[in-house]
């Protein structure tokens, strides 16, 4: 994110540094985030088995399943999104799950040998928790444009033929460009307090509609149900039946007729700790939605706080 050389602007970017540092702040510096394509989002699996090697590969999958039976594309390393986030404390915690500050978050990303410039390619799944989508959604808060899902994860990679590993990698340590971060991306538990009400504002909760109701907390979560308000619409529901992202046009058409038909409007998901909420917003500014934002840490900080509003039930 750039800024001007003024008072001013470095004391925005003082703020946005404390607010990333504290979850429940407000995240009012705003950035350059804006709506992707197909083509700055998400790269086949053919591609990238034609360039295994010249590019960074992110698994972003669990560590049981990097290193399982069936391996792993060659020359990988593994991140999944606990790596990125302060897992300290516990769940409910203010800072719980929020993403580590700017400079260990560059340190982090050097260690995986992201220098800020190669190309980066991250996969995970089909259905798993868009663990993929987190980890972009990462690398575009920290101003990086240069990294993309492959389209349908591990799983279609193989059918495809790709070839796999067992050889557990880690990149050579690298220095990545001091940022900071662009806070378009997200907002935090304060500015949700004072915001989720708001008719320009549009509240997604993209967990299964088991969580959105409160007939199970699959994490433990202090209070089910969800935040009041917000409306109802699985992660999972812009994937095809072999799990790659709906094609262009029928996910803006999904969006539509689940009833977000202002693409100026502000669309923040959430899940139970962003991971999902992240996927999806990616997958919202993918069809145009360019102001699609995370709530992180998400519910699971919400419902731990006995001053917010949760609803149970199918209703928003």
């Amino acid at each position: 994110m750039k800024q001007k050389c003024t008072t001013s602007a470095f004391l925005a970017a003082a703020v946005a540094a404390l607010v990333l540092a504290f979850a429940g702040a407000a995240f009012a510096a705003e950035g350059t985030g804006g709506a992707e394509t197909y083509q700055s989002l998400l790269i086949s699996a053919e591609w990238v088995k034609a360039n295994i090697g010249k590019v960074v590969l992110i698994d972003a999958r669990a560590q049981a399943l990097y290193k399982g039976q069936q391996g792993h594309l060659p020359g990988a390393v593994n991140a999944e999104w606990t790596y990125f986030v302060n897992m300290n404390g516990k769940a409910g915690d203010a800072n719980y799950g929020a993403l580590l500050d700017a400079a260990a978050m560059a340190k982090k990303l050097g260690a995986l040998g992201i220098d800020g410039k190669k190309e980066v390619v991250v996969y995970g799944d089909g259905g798993d928790w868009g663990m993929a989508g987190f980890v972009t959604w990462a690398l575009r808060m920290t101003g990086f444009k240069n990294a993309r899902i492959m389209d349908g994860g591990f799983t279609v990679y193989r059918a495809s033929g790709g070839k796999t590993d067992n050889k557990t990698t880690a990149n050579k340590a690298v220095k990545y460009p001091d940022f900071q971060y662009d806070t378009s991306y997200i907002v935090g538990t304060d500015w949700m307090k004072e915001n989720y009400n708001k008719p320009e504002i549009r509240v997604v909760d993209v967990r299964t509609p088991e969580e959105y109701t409160g007939q199970i907390k699959l994490f433990g979560e202090r209070r089910p149900g969800h935040i009041a308000g917000a409306i109802n619409l699985p992660w999972n529901s812009v994937y095809t039946e072999d799990f790659k992202i709906l094609p262009e046009g029928e996910l803006a058409a999904m969006f539509e007729q689940a009833g977000f038909t202002d693409k100026n409007q502000t669309i923040v998901c959430y899940d139970t700790y962003g991971v999902r909420g992240a996927f999806a917003a990616m997958m919202f500014r993918l069809a145009g939605y360019a102001d699609a934002r995370v709530y992180s840490p998400s519910y699971q900080v919400w419902c731990a706080d006995a001053a917010t509003e949760v609803h149970q039930g199918p209703n928003p």
